[in-house]
């Protein structure tokens, strides 16, 4: 009876385990992850280049086809606003100038049947 019980608990704590790795993404690109409606955005930077890629709650990728976006970032004191369109594997777009590193704000995310979301980078 007591192995029943142990294996029980064990089996239990595995799918909690599998629950909360499902809505917790690991950033596959170097990025960092927000919660964005029914999906992740891992945003990465590099130089002027913004790349927003989504991830579903199972941690998957999720295609960018029919997804834009505007990315709201604060630099040097002062917004600017990026359009993001797809790409490959992502939704990106250019900046007039270098993003610094751990560069905040928010990414809004236009899905293809015209609802909208937004991640917000701290």
């Amino acid at each position: 009876m007591h192995n029943r019980y142990v294996l029980f608990l064990s089996a239990a704590a595995m799918i909690v385990a599998s629950a909360a790795d499902a809505h917790n993404p690991r950033a596959r690109h170097g990025g960092r992850i927000a919660h964005a409606g029914s999906y992740h955005v891992e945003l990465v930077t590099e130089g002027k280049t913004v790349n927003a890629f989504l991830v579903g709650h199972d941690d998957r990728a999720m295609s960018a086809d029919g997804y834009k976006g505007t990315a709201i970032l604060l630099v040097d004191g002062k917004r600017q606003r990026i359009p993001l369109t797809p790409r490959d594997n992502r939704l990106t777009g250019d900046a007039d100038t270098n993003l610094p590193e751990g560069v905040t704000g928010v990414v809004q995310i236009t899905n293809p049947t015209g609802a909208t979301s937004s991640a917000k980078f701290n």
